[in-house]
């Protein structure tokens, strides 16, 4: 880009300035460093798993939906599963200093944290099935509880 013409800035406004586009400069890269964390750690994957697992559940709850709604909304899910990595990467960002963003990569990318990530979606489906039986236990015995007596 070319300028014509040149511009003097008293020296604590290009300071502000430096320090403006430094801080915008840092928050892209811990922006970067957890986009990093989230695909290392197969974040989007498992959430995926997560809804599919939960899909029957929410089918049986809602059965006025065609078939139609469910096969589109599974494939919306997948499709925009990067939507989703991105809001939640500003989370990470806000939440974790760049020290432990490199440390989390660190970990997903290491042997464990790969098996981790290789296991995630089985674990969230089995554990998701065991969610919904010890809610329908708690729910019947709460059911059972307010009957007559």
């Amino acid at each position: 880009m070319r300028f014509t013409r040149r511009y003097v800035i008293p020296g604590t406004i290009a300071l502000a300035l430096l320090h403006g586009v430094e801080g915008h400069a840092q928050q892209a890269a811990r922006l970067a460093a957890a986009r990093r964390v989230l695909e290392a750690s197969g974040t989007a994957d498992a959430m995926v798993a997560a809804i599919r697992a939960n899909l029957p559940a929410q089918r049986a709850a809602s059965p006025q939906l065609p078939a139609e709604f469910w096969t589109r909304f599974e494939a919306r899910i997948v499709q925009d599963a990067p939507q989703l990595v991105d809001s939640i990467a500003v989370l990470y960002a806000r939440t974790f200093t760049p020290e432990e963003l490199e440390g989390l990569a660190t970990f997903y990318t290491s042997p464990i944290g790969r098996r981790l990530r290789a296991l995630q979606p089985t674990i969230v489906t089995e554990s998701s099935a065991i969610g919904q039986r010890w809610g329908m236990r708690i729910g019947a015995e709460i059911g059972a509880s307010l009957g007559p007596k």
